[in-house]
């Protein structure tokens, strides 16, 4: 079965840099927007849209390029198709961004963090060592969407853009922590043959 389950997984195994990659953008961009906490809020919503779009089209390139059980394909194609879509009509339309930046972010934080929590329940079914932090990384996520969404115009400007970064550092950190994760998947098939 593991076998199996690797020979149908190996296009996302083998491309574990690209989520890497989404890993360390998501991270700067969260730093940007840390250590610019008063910059506008126009700024904050073009990194948003373009930080979403670049996530976007390289988990979409994970999802395509391979036949995967270790992520729900379906799913990860779905939300990346969403990414995409999202980081366009955010990066293009600015004053529409920045009437809804809230309850965007709260809504692509919380699938997001759906996402990422079915890839770490499926890394931890497959006994891969440290995915309870994926997991906690999504829970964490999850919950600061839920607080975006749930006020999302109260929070406050500077409260938003704060969550914001925090986030997006977490999600960061949660993509390059899957990468280590499905390379050491990799490594370890290669040392089974």
């Amino acid at each position: 079965m593991r076998d199996s389950t690797y020979e149908r997984s190996q296009g996302v195994i083998s491309q574990w840099w690209l989520a890497a990659i989404i890993g360390v953008i998501a991270v700067a961009v969260g730093f940007i927007v840390l250590i610019n906490p008063i910059a506008s809020y126009l700024t904050a919503a073009v990194w948003l849209g373009v930080a979403i779009f670049v996530s976007g089209i390289m988990s979409l390139i994970i999802s395509l390029t391979s036949d995967n059980v270790i992520v729900r394909r379906g799913w990860a194609i779905f939300a990346s198709i969403i990414d995409t879509i999202i980081g366009v009509m955010l990066m293009f339309n600015i004053w529409f961004t920045i009437s809804v930046i809230p309850i965007i972010f709260g809504i692509w934080l919380l699938y997001r963090g759906a996402i990422s929590l079915m890839q770490g329940l499926d890394l931890k079914r497959f006994d891969v060592r440290d995915a309870g932090w994926m997991i906690f990384g999504s829970v964490v996520m999850m919950v600061i969407a839920i607080i975006v969404l749930w006020l999302p115009m109260t929070l406050g400007v500077e409260a938003v853009i704060l969550f914001m970064a925090i986030a997006f550092i977490v999600y960061g950190v949660s993509m390059i922590s899957y990468a280590f994760r499905l390379l050491d998947i990799h490594r370890h098939a290669k040392d089974m043959r």
